[in-house]
């Protein structure tokens, strides 16, 4: 069983990409966006250090992290965007092992792909068989953050500007799929691999 670490940046389709891995190839598909979210929740293990650290005006009414505040506080701060990953991260890669750990031992898929925005050191990035860089023209990924995340083109070009560029996404790669066309495109280039 395979394990795919499927990278890009916000916008490029990884989850476009990721539904093709279940529907069409039997993948278990692992959000570490998903997971992310679950490690601050209220009754998380991070949720108070992170309200230690950033205030308590990033909370909502209900006492739940804000995350649209949050982000706004750490994409304009590398240092502080380096911090919520200090605290977050270790967390989320315990559960990802945990998550890989159990479907090894139940054998029921072909493929688990891992889909994260971000690289790195530790456990779970060894776990990675290979990486799969979802590549999409920087105009298509602008246009698919202000469509689905209703943002302004100044918000889009910042968080795409503090992710890693082009480059430094296709020296982690082992494959390469360009997601700025049509689905079925993306399919076919991902059956010469998957074959």
């Amino acid at each position: 069983m395979k394990i795919i670490g499927v990278i890009g940046g916000c916008g490029s389709g990884k989850s476009e990409v990721s539904n093709l891995f279940k529907n069409r190839f039997n993948a278990y598909i692992i959000d570490a966006d998903e997971i992310a979210h679950n490690v601050i929740s209220k009754d998380s293990k991070a949720y108070k250090k992170i309200v230690n650290h950033f205030g308590k005006h990033i909370l909502d009414d209900n006492g739940n992290i804000n995350r649209s505040k949050l982000g706004k506080l750490v994409f304009a701060d590398e240092k502080e965007l380096k911090h919520l990953t200090e605290i977050t991260h270790p967390y989320i890669n315990e559960d990802i092992t945990n998550i890989i750990n159990k479907l090894k031992n139940e054998n029921k898929y072909s493929y688990i792909v891992l889909e994260i925005t971000a690289l790195g050191e530790g456990e779970i990035y060894s776990l990675i068989d290979e990486y799969w860089y979802i590549y999409c023209d920087i105009d298509v990924r602008i246009e698919r953050l202000l469509k689905y995340r209703n943002i302004s083109t100044e918000s889009a070009m910042n968080i795409i500007s503090k992710q890693l560029s082009d480059e430094e996404f296709r020296k982690y790669a082992d494959v390469i799929i360009d997601n700025s066309n049509t689905l079925d495109i993306t399919y076919d280039q991902m059956k010469k691999y998957l074959d």
